[in-house]
């Protein structure tokens, strides 16, 4: 018999997408008993999977948004620059190349806004753009 220990560790293991064959191998525990506790416990499974699935999402979007306050900084910047500068300078073509790039970059990061309605469908910018809600 194998102890809480082990069957948490598969737990925590198979929710992070752990083949059988290798929790097998690293835990010392027969295949088919995994499969069984896998059955058993396939809720506690589905669920730590999915607060680790919720968790690289939260890093991705973390992530995103320092990308995009990095790439609006950085443009910022380069419009600021060629406020000052006439544009016969040579520099200045540069300069607007760099800002084609940059706004091209932000143009990647838009996303359409969608909101879920109480019915859990959801509502697109096109259709909220067209209807108002009151409060």
């Amino acid at each position: 018999m194998h102890d809480a220990a082990t069957k948490e560790k598969f737990v925590e293991l198979r929710a992070q997408g752990k083949s059988f064959a290798s929790i097998a191998e690293e835990l010392g525990v027969s295949k088919t008993t995994l499969i069984d506790w896998s059955r058993q416990d396939n809720e506690q499974i589905m669920n730590l999977r999915a607060i680790n699935n919720e968790a690289l999402r939260e890093k991705y979007r973390v992530a995103k948004e320092h990308q995009l306050r990095t790439l609006s900084s950085r443009l910022e910047a380069v419009e600021g620059e060629l406020e000052k500068r006439g544009l016969t300078d040579v520099p200045t073509e540069k300069l607007f190349g760099v800002l084609f790039k940059l706004v091209e970059a932000l143009r990647g990061e838009d996303r359409p806004l969608i909101l879920q309605s109480t019915s859990g469908m959801e509502l697109s910018d096109s259709f909220q753009q067209t209807n108002t809600w009151t409060a």
